[in-house]
């Protein structure tokens, strides 16, 4: 496993809550060249991502649709006990950018910081400042920008691998009851 494929997961589990009322425009969103563009990864990347995921059993076709259909459950386990350990987080320095973890929108309602810092993702167009956190993947700050979904689940990805047990107690509720899970 690789950390775009984290992501990549996390993109498939954002188009799949969004949904379609047209299976054909439903199903373009799930081509190699649609997945690049939002991701900010190559083709051959995507192919190689979904062909890890489908190998590690956190992906499958679904029987009705054909398209890639993730393993909810076990996606939820390694965002909660394995991502800290496998792609740990690097505090940097003050930078304008995302805010992810507790400072996102997805966590600042249920958190409060006690500190002045919050954490952003570094991005030239972010419109917070506060301390850089290194994303799971470099593209991430581009993915999120496009995707609300894709912002929420990875702010609470890296609320789990920066929180201490308070903060990954709440995040993991959060994340679970969005994938559908709680």
């Amino acid at each position: 496993m690789k950390a775009q494929d984290v992501v990549l997961l996390f993109k498939l589990l954002a188009l799949d809550e969004t949904g379609s009322t047209s299976p054909a425009t439903g199903a373009e969103k799930y081509t190699l060249r649609s997945l690049s563009a939002s991701l900010g990864l190559s083709k051959s990347e995507i192919s190689n991502s979904l062909a890890r995921c489908r190998e590690a059993g956190l992906l499958m076709d679904d029987f009705e649709t054909s398209l890639p259909k993730v393993n909810r459950r076990a996606l939820f386990h390694i965002a909660e006990h394995a991502l800290k350990y496998f792609f740990p987080v690097k505090l940097g320095a003050i930078v304008r950018g995302i805010p992810t973890a507790f400072s996102a929108p997805a966590l600042s309602k249920s958190l409060k910081s006690a500190g002045e810092l919050i954490l952003v993702w570094p991005e030239s167009c972010g419109t917070a400042r506060g301390q850089a956190v290194d994303p799971l993947y470099k593209t991430v700050p581009l993915a999120v920008n496009q995707d609300p979904a894709l912002y929420h689940y990875l702010a609470l990805v890296d609320a789990i691998r920066v929180g201490g047990p308070r903060e990954v107690s709440v995040a993991a509720a959060l994340l679970k009851s969005g994938m559908g899970l709680g």
